[in-house]
């Protein structure tokens, strides 16, 4: 596997023959630096790093409050429950 950059997947070179994979690989390197030189000639707003990254975190995140939102809920429901069968027992 060879990574891949940003908006560029990873190359699996595993089920290439062998006398493509070097050919395959250096062309992929070469997409890359196509790919950065692009990047570097747009508007900063228009990159994919401003762009598609910066959604991803901000889906990231929104996710984690979720999730942390979710865990204190639960929690809180685990207390108020338990309070109400220590109740119970007197």
């Amino acid at each position: 596997m060879i990574d891949g950059y940003q908006g560029i997947m990873p190359l699996d070179t595993r089920n290439m023959k062998p006398e493509h994979r070097k050919q395959a690989i250096e062309q992929h390197h070469k997409n890359i630096q196509e790919y950065t030189l692009g990047q570097s000639q747009l508007k900063p707003e228009y990159r994919y790093e401003n762009t598609i990254l910066r959604i991803e975190k901000q889906h990231e995140l929104d996710n984690m409050h979720l999730n942390e939102r979710a865990e204190n809920k639960k929690n809180l429901q685990e207390k108020e429950y338990n309070l109400y069968i220590k109740n119970l027992k007197i």
